[in-house]
């Protein structure tokens, strides 16, 4: 059950930051798309995590081992190009609620592993 927990825990995490990320318009800080107008940025930002939220169900059904070490590991990797990022002229998350939410990801996908490990998962 608390494999379950921390997938739930860090899923619900993901969906929050995801969420910020639209509210700090993420996109201006990636690649290509932060080249399009921000009305239609937003609009292929948005439907690019409407296929990731597809893909998450679907593991979440038919893969849930898989999902829970994606889900676990991805927040580790996602700190750091929030690192990197970090002084990026258009970056609008160095805020307490927005660094919060990704400190707390991070946290909660360290503990994914080390309970996947300790479980053996």
């Amino acid at each position: 059950m608390i494999i379950k927990i921390i997938l739930w825990v860090n899923l619900s995490l993901l969906l929050l930051h995801e969420m910020d990320a639209v509210r700090t318009m993420e996109w201006k800080m990636m690649a290509v798309i932060n080249r399009i107008d921000d009305s239609i940025a937003s609009c292929i930002f948005i439907g690019l995590h409407f296929v990731l939220f597809i893909i998450i169900f679907y593991l979440l059904e038919y893969h849930f081992s898989v999902l829970y070490w994606i889900i676990s590991i991805f927040p580790l990797l996602h700190q750091l190009l929030h690192i990197f990022f970090r002084k990026h002229p258009a970056n609008r998350m160095n805020n307490i609620f927005s660094r919060g939410i990704i400190t707390l990801m991070t946290l909660s996908g360290s503990a994914g592993i080390v309970t996947g490990i300790i479980c053996n998962y």
